[in-house]
């Protein structure tokens, strides 16, 4: 995690000093009727890789029984594909120093995987040999904000990095397992989590006030229900990293038409659409 983070600032400070070298480009932004802000959406996948690994780990029992096994094998987490799809606001901005663009929304997420286990595993009497697989598939619903860098690397393309947080709530959860476990020991997430994440995309402009981006997300720091200092998921007895890859769809928004509208006055100042004008056709 400290590797990370100090990985991280020296992005950042790269992407301000770059930021400030080499020929100036056309604005991304900004041009024609487009505004400086928009909706997206970004449908996308998630994967699930185990952090811990191919493993091999035995339990020994406490006090009087630490010389008793309570199991001894190995684990192998692996990851399964899910469902991914957000969509919310997105503004840029000129007058911060790092920061060029917030977006907010919400989303909808789906983290699978498995873990399979060959070893020992003590029922109370004797060891008996087994295997066992486990599945876990969670869908959740929250929302999310985003603070962002652009490190425009050409005239159409950009480099995005994002810090934000993400809310999820897990509505609908699906675990299953076969097989002996014994006292294997198992772990699961809240179904509430608040989570610090970082993003990495990069940024193409198609048209004036039509991007698209894809990126790589993942998060860096568990704030609710654990504040441990970890970025991972537990469950079952492995621990889990999620990468959720998308592609968004950026709109701009129009600007309103302008209005032409008469003043009338008093004087000698004529009105621009008063009886004055009739005489000159317009």
């Amino acid at each position: 995690m400290k590797k990370f983070l100090c990985f991280l600032l020296i992005v950042l400070a790269t992407t301000a000093a770059v930021a400030q070298r080499g020929r100036q480009k056309p604005k991304l932004y900004g041009e024609n009727e487009f505004q400086n802000r928009g909706w997206y959406f970004a449908p996308g996948v998630t994967i699930m890789p185990g952090v811990t690994g191919n493993r091999f780990e035995t339990l020994y029992g406490e006090g009087e029984f630490r010389n008793d096994t309570i199991y001894s094998g190995r684990f192998d987490p692996r990851s399964r594909i899910g469902l991914y799809l957000e969509g919310g606001r997105h503004k840029f901005v000129e007058d911060l120093i790092l920061i060029k663009h917030f977006d907010y929304g919400i989303h909808i997420k789906m983290l699978r995987g498995k873990e399979k286990y060959a070893g020992l595993v003590s029922d109370g009497v004797q060891l008996i040999e087994t295997t066992n697989q486990a599945k876990f598939s969670e869908t959740s619903a929250g929302a999310f904000i985003n603070a962002s860098n652009i490190l425009q690397i050409m005239d159409n393309g950009w480099l995005h990095n994002s810090l934000g947080l993400n809310f999820d709530y897990t509505f609908l959860s699906n675990r299953s397992s076969d097989g002996f476990y014994g006292a294997i020991p198992q772990q699961f997430e809240e179904p509430m989590l608040f989570q610090l994440h970082y993003k990495l995309g990069f940024g193409w402009k198609v048209d004036p006030g039509l991007y698209i981006m894809p990126m790589v997300e993942t998060p860096i720091l568990n704030l609710y229900p654990n504040l441990d200092g970890t970025s991972t998921l537990n469950y079952f007895s492995s621990e889990y990293r999620p990468f959720i890859f998308s592609i968004r769809v950026m709109f701009l928004d129009r600007t309103e038409g302008r209005k032409c509208v008469g003043k009338d006055t008093s004087g000698t100042k004529p009105s621009l659409w008063g009886k004055e004008m009739k005489k000159y056709n317009r």
